[in-house]
């Protein structure tokens, strides 16, 4: 399916587009409030601006999306694959991503306001700042993450994971 396909019939009242192929479709700034994406193949999809509100991204696979600015407020991404997708500046208040893997994901002033993380692959994410204020992160792997100006990320000692950095001094 392409993006006309899936616009054209969003527009005629359809929401459920689980298990769809829409690998590399351009849904730039669309609004697709409420849809069913369960299942669907998003990879490398450009997602920019678009305002997938309350969205069932149960399972989806967005590896390498562009999600620039996208609104996802209280969308369900529980076991979505997120790995090396961009996600600046993305709403994602109130969302669900329990179990979602977002490893290599640019999340760079991102809102994850009162979100739900818990047992998310947050490895080698990009998070500066990212609000996490009132998020739960219970289990979630945050080893080798970028973390400069979170706000409200809360880590256990024992999942903190920092790589030293050695400075060659010069006389």
């Amino acid at each position: 399916m392409n993006a006309q396909e899936l616009v054209k019939k969003y527009a005629a009242g359809e929401r459920d587009f689980s298990n769809a192929d829409l690998k590399g479709v351009n849904l730039v700034e669309t609004k697709l409030r409420g849809i069913n994406l369960h299942g669907a193949n998003l990879e490398k999809a450009n997602l920019g601006w678009a305002n997938l509100e309350g969205a069932d991204l149960t399972g989806a696979i967005l590896k390498g999306a562009m999600l620039n600015a996208a609104n996802l407020h209280g969308a369900n991404c529980a076991g979505a694959d997120f790995s090396d997708a961009k996600l600046k500046t993305c709403g994602l208040r109130e969302a669900n991503l329990e179990g979602a893997n977002l490893r290599g994901a640019v999340l760079v002033g991102a809102k994850l306001v009162g979100a739900n993380l818990r047992n998310a692959n947050l490895s080698k994410t990009h998070l500066d700042g990212a609000d996490f204020t009132d998020a739960i992160t219970e289990g979630a792997d945050v080893t080798f993450t970028e973390t400069t100006n979170t706000v409200g990320l809360v880590i256990s000692k024992d999942k903190v994971s920092l790589k030293k950095i050695d400075r060659l001094q010069k006389d």
